[in-house]
């Protein structure tokens, strides 16, 4: 009786020290599945932050993405109008270099018409636009702008349209036909004649214009009406009618 309870708890003892080890075994694994779902939900939290995370740098990409392809539109915007407007201005510059060496070339003529003019003005006009005739380039080399060159060519124009129609008296010293001088007074009609005589009023010339200058001639037939006719511009004698010889080529 007695062995047979020796064996009952030696039996239920080592039933209970497997209970006890199983036991054990289940708590470790109860604490090893308590652990993993902790670090799952560790995991878990630190995945969710770092999708946040991720997820705003993502945003911030794609705005950045979105801001640079604006950036490079407008530029390419900008270059393209920038291209648009330096072809604009290569037409432009090509213009205006054809209408500068257009205006370049006209007014070479037209500078040369004025210097070859000149010598058929009288002295007078040309003693007034000496110092702008004396301006002209004698050559297409000339360190003058051309705004320079047209301004002294207006000035130049301007005092011819004055003095054509002007009838102007200067004192001048004529040969005469026997080799000797004497101070007369010369009287301008335009550019188209001139008429001069002495102070006594016995020598007289009639003066026509040439492209070499001007040519006299003495006639001392119509001296007296040479004297006459200035006397009546200097308001010497009453204004009447002086018929003067006129050559018209």
């Amino acid at each position: 009786m007695k062995k047979q309870l020796l064996i009952i708890l030696a039996v239920s003892g080592a039933a209970f020290g497997a209970q006890a080890q199983e036991l054990d075994e289940t708590k470790e694994a109860l604490s090893k599945w308590v652990e993993t779902r902790k670090l799952i939900s560790e995991e878990k939290q630190k995945w969710e932050l770092e999708r946040e995370i991720l997820g705003d740098r993502i945003d911030l990409v794609r705005n950045e993405r979105d801001t640079l392809n604006t950036k490079i539109h407008e530029t390419q915007s900008l270059i393209t109008d920038a291209d648009k407007k330096r072809e604009d201005l290569v037409k432009e510059k090509d213009a205006l270099k054809n209408a500068s060496a257009t205006l370049v070339n006209r007014i070479f003529t037209l500078e040369r018409e004025v210097l070859n003019l000149l010598p058929s003005l009288p002295e007078p006009v040309q003693e007034r636009i000496k110092s702008l005739s004396q301006r002209i380039p004698k050559t297409e080399e000339t360190e003058l702008s051309l705004s320079e060159r047209y301004q002294n060519l207006i000035g130049i124009i301007n005092e011819l349209n004055k003095g054509a129609g002007e009838i102007t008296v200067v004192s001048e010293v004529k040969k005469l036909s026997d080799g000797s001088s004497a101070e007369v007074q010369t009287m301008y009609i335009g550019y188209a004649a001139g008429y001069s005589c002495n102070n006594n009023g016995d020598v007289a010339f009639i003066g026509t214009p040439t492209s070499e200058g001007w040519k006299w001639e003495q006639d001392n037939s119509i001296a007296r009406t040479v004297a006459d006719s200035i006397s009546i511009l200097k308001n010497e004698k009453v204004a009447a009618f002086m018929p003067l010889p006129v050559s018209v080529d």
